[in-house]
C-alpha cells in the first residue's frame, strides 16, 4: 500500500511541476523614461530643429500612437547629423506607422528590428511527461528495497 501512495505523490509533484512550467511568464515593466535627451545644435540641425526633435521624442515616448502601449517596446536614437529621430521597433502595424508618421513631423525614421525567437516549452513538457514517468518507474521498481 505504501508504494501506491508514493506513486500518487510522485504523479502529483510531476503535475504541479508541469503546470508551473507551462504558466505564462510575468512581464516585467520598465519605468517609462521621461527625461529629456540632451541634444546640441549643429550646423545641419539648428536650435529650432532641435526643439522639433524634442517634441517628436516626447510624442514617441507618450505611446499615444500605440495600439497596445503596455506591450510596445522600442528604442529612440536621435541623429543630429541628419536632423531626425530614429525609432527602432520590432513590430508596428499600419495604423501605428501612420500615426507615427503624422506625429513625427517629417523628422521620424522607423527602423524595424529583427524579432527574437521565444524559447520553447516543449522540451520541458516532454521531459515532465516522459522523463518524469521514467523516474516514477525507476522509483517504483527499485525504490521499495
Amino acid at each position: 500500500m505504501g508504494g501506491m501512495h508514493r506513486v500518487g505523490r510522485a504523479f502529483a509533484i510531476a503535475a504541479v511541476c508541469g503546470l508551473i512550467g507551462m504558466a505564462p511568464a510575468v512581464a516585467q515593466t520598465e519605468p517609462e523614461d521621461t527625461s529629456i535627451i540632451p541634444l546640441t545644435p549643429t550646423k545641419e540641425c539648428p536650435q529650432a530643429d532641435i526643439d522639433q526633435l524634442q517634441r517628436v521624442i516626447t510624442f514617441v515616448r507618450s505611446k499615444s500612437w500605440a495600439e497596445q502601449p503596455d506591450k510596445t517596446a522600442f528604442a529612440i536614437a536621435p541623429d543630429t547629423a541628419n536632423c531626425r529621430v530614429v525609432l527602432k521597433i520590432n513590430k508596428v502595424s499600419d495604423g501605428e506607422q501612420a500615426a507615427l508618421e503624422r506625429g513625427g513631423e517629417g523628422r521620424l525614421s522607423i527602423e524595424r528590428t529583427k524579432e527574437r525567437a521565444k524559447p520553447s516549452r516543449l522540451p520541458l513538457l516532454l521531459w515532465v511527461v516522459f522523463g518524469g514517468a521514467g523516474l516514477v518507474f525507476v522509483f517504483v521498481r527499485y525504490g521499495r528495497r
